[in-house]
């Protein structure tokens, strides 16, 4: 028995020492037992649901920049740029910052009403927004800014916290898939959104009226419609969807986790520098002389790379975790923003944002199955998710304004590069450091409970 005791010590240190035993494998068993299936047909019909959301949301939003070239040129032309940008700022927040209200209804079952009423004021502010007047800027921004941001933030959590009710084993496969929606919006929206309110200009990209505008914005509003109801038929929360009989939830526990603040600040480190080539690409490429025509695609072509760089790494997370895929992505991340500093004509920007997007959209899939993992039980998956990502939430509305202060009028590009490139990289830096805590602690409890490994060793 000793020995058998013994071999069963050493099998669980090295599962402890495993990077990915200790949270990512025992969190997936956990889930696994409490769902049969791992996928199936309304799982797989889930995730072209979440993928919807997905491009409504996020895929919309990074087409604001037509939207505040084309205000700042016509529709509010009587109000500054950074006016302007707290329309797109508001949404952005708004989008991650809900999270901590929404995440805990998710959990308490309340799916269904949360996308049915988000819906509804989704599509009544993007009309709302085809009818506003020139130069009114209260009414773009309370319908753009506060209401499709709004609705955007009561959606976004739990389309993803509902993967995890199907998914446990291929969460991060399933998340991935569900996250190209942003990616092909991204792709989308901005050739879409720039030809609606500019048609009829001397060039591309140029020229709308405000009727073009108010048309190109109802035709935008009836696709964004038709997505919403198609991703209302195919979602469904699978039951139970709230903790069993004798499990409670307390948020203010989760605060109390070393890995789970590690990973709070890590996503928060990762996403004040991450943001940078999504709103600045575009500046940055005409500044360096590439012509108005290329420079335009060029955020069309990082939201492409970013479709790999969700569905990829994703497949890799699914054997190897998805924490341990994390971290190198996010280093990726950082010092691509880095390459920047290198870029110095078309060729070089386009590899650069092309690594870039697929980055990008690796750390946008896998940081949020990494956060779920940490649940202890599914019931915990929403709250989990909302209160990090809206802890995280300063640091979406302030890093477009550093990075535009430390440019200036000048365009001192190195200062912004620098400043957001050493940020990724030191919340991938974080994100190690979850790892290590994840590791000592499974070790120490381990140490500290031998005659669990003793009583194990007996009936094996």
């Amino acid at each position: 028995m000793s020995r058998t005791s013994t071999t069963s010590s050493e099998a669980s240190l090295r599962k402890a020492e495993d990077p990915e035993h200790a949270s990512e494998k025992e969190s997936g068993h956990l889930l696994a037992s409490e769902v049969a299936v791992d996928g199936g047909l309304h799982g797989w019909l889930t995730v072209a649901g979440c993928w919807c959301i997905q491009f409504v949301t996020v895929g919309h939003l990074n087409s604001f920049g037509i939207y505040e070239d084309f205000y700042k040129e016509h529709y509010l032309d009587d109000s500054s740029s950074s006016a302007i940008a707290w329309i797109g700022g508001s949404q952005s927040a708004l989008l991650f910052g809900m999270g901590i209200i929404v995440g805990p209804l998710f959990d308490k079952g309340r799916f269904h009403l949360l996308l049915i009423v988000s819906s509804i004021l989704y599509i009544l502010c993007n009309f709302m927004l085809s009818i506003t007047t020139e130069h009114h800027f209260y009414q773009v921004f309370l319908s753009q800014g506060l209401g499709i941001g709004l609705a955007m933030g009561i959606m976004y959590v739990p389309s993803l916290g509902i993967l995890s009710h199907y998914f446990a084993a291929r969460r991060a496969l399933a998340t991935g898939i569900a996250l190209t929606g942003s990616s092909i919006g991204g792709i989308v929206y901005p050739i879409m959104v720039n030809n609606l309110i500019n048609r009829g200009g001397n060039h591309f990209g140029g020229g709308g009226t405000p009727a073009t505008f108010r048309s190109g914005i109802k035709l935008n509003a009836a696709l964004n419609s038709g997505l919403l109801v198609l991703a209302n038929l195919l979602m469904k929360p699978k039951k139970p969807t709230q903790p069993s009989k004798g499990t409670t939830i307390n948020a203010k526990e989760f605060l109390k986790e070393p890995d789970y603040i590690l990973m709070i600040l890590g996503t928060a480190m990762s996403v004040l520098g991450s943001f940078f080539p999504i709103i600045y690409v575009q500046l940055f490429s005409v500044t360096k002389g590439i012509s108005a025509d290329r420079s335009f695609y060029i955020l069309s072509i990082l939201h492409g790379a970013s479709i790999f760089g969700r569905i990829f790494p994703s497949l890799l997370a699914d054997h190897v975790g998805s924490l341990n895929t994390l971290i190198p992505v996010t280093f990726g991340l950082g010092a691509t923003i880095l390459g920047y500093l290198g870029v110095r004509d078309w060729a070089h920007d386009v590899i650069t944002s092309s690594f870039a997007g697929f980055f990008f959209g690796g750390f946008n899939t896998l940081v949020v199955a990494a956060t779920a993992n940490l649940a202890r039980h599914p019931g915990e998956v929403g709250a989990r998710i909302g209160i990090a990502f809206s802890l995280a939430t300063p640091c979406s509305l302030v890093g477009g304004p550093i990075n535009g202060a430390l440019l200036t009028g000048d365009f001192l590009w190195s200062r912004p590069i620098i400043f957001s490139g050493v940020c990724t990289i030191v919340g991938a830096g974080l994100f190690g450091c979850v790892r290590v805590v994840q590791i000592i602690g499974r070790r120490r409890s381990l140490w500290k409970s031998p005659a669990q490994s003793t009583t194990s060793g007996e009936y094996q």
